[in-house]
């Protein structure tokens, strides 16, 4: 079975490192210093197979390597890198699946650029990032940028300017219910996506919060309950109090 790759940022970028050895290389330094006789000792590996893996590490960033202080003529690897995270099911099969509407969407604009946004989006879900934070983060400060566009001075009024905006622009259709939820159909985000088991429109949550926050001058959470990739037709929040 094939080891799923890991995910580190470095000062050069983002690196995805798939090869089990290099993977026990930088195990063995996340919490000391080693030489390379040493780590081939750990590691059970020939001198060429390591130098060739501590070579690579370190052109890509991963790792770095200083003297030795009291052996000038030994050198000390050590990790220079930060571990963000690693493929993980079920994402890889549902990447598999967005992929394949990607082929299917070819030679239509709106539907390409959607299948490829889902594509960035849970392409990084399936190396294991957790960018939902970031993406909620992302929608609050589009809420504040684009509050301007609205004018109503109550939530009721305020929800209908926004389905008026989410309309235009195909986010998708905004409308609160009796229970004082919020209800997104046909949503740009998540809409096509498969049952992954979990709801995923964060950037819908934060730019709505953003809008209230910045139009009502009242700090709001929406969280969402129901979601296409939750297996539901349509997304549902609630909406709460800060």
């Amino acid at each position: 079975m094939k080891d799923k790759p890991r995910i580190f940022a470095t000062d050069k970028g983002i690196v995805m490192i798939q090869s089990r050895t290099k993977n026990q290389i930088i195990d063995l330094l996340k919490d000391q210093e080693m030489n390379s006789s040493q780590i081939r000792e750990e590691l059970g590996k020939a001198k060429s197979t390591i130098s060739v893996h501590l070579s690579d590490l370190k052109d890509l960033g991963v790792i770095d390597e200083k003297d030795h202080a009291e052996d000038d003529r030994m050198k000390l690897f050590y990790l220079t890198s930060q571990f963000l995270g690693k493929s993980e099911d079920p994402f890889d099969e549902h990447y598999k699946e967005i992929l394949d509407n990607l082929s299917s969407s070819g030679g239509k604009e709106y539907e390409f650029l959607k299948s490829l946004f889902h594509l960035i989006r849970y392409g990084l879900i399936s190396f294991g990032l957790d960018i939902h934070p970031a993406l909620k983060e992302i929608g609050r400060d589009a809420g504040r940028s684009i509050a301007e566009n609205f004018s109503a001075g109550d939530l009721e009024n305020l929800i209908q300017e926004v389905n008026e905006f989410w309309s235009s622009t195909g986010l998708g259709s905004v409308k609160l219910t009796d229970d004082d939820c919020l209800v997104i159909e046909n949503c740009f985000d998540c809409e096509d996506m498969p049952d992954v088991g979990e709801t995923l429109c964060s950037l819908d949550e934060g730019m709505i919060e953003g809008i209230i926050e910045d139009c009502l001058g009242e700090k709001v959470l929406l969280k969402e309950q129901e979601c296409h990739g939750s297996g539901a037709d349509h997304c549902r929040f609630s909406i709460e109090e800060k």
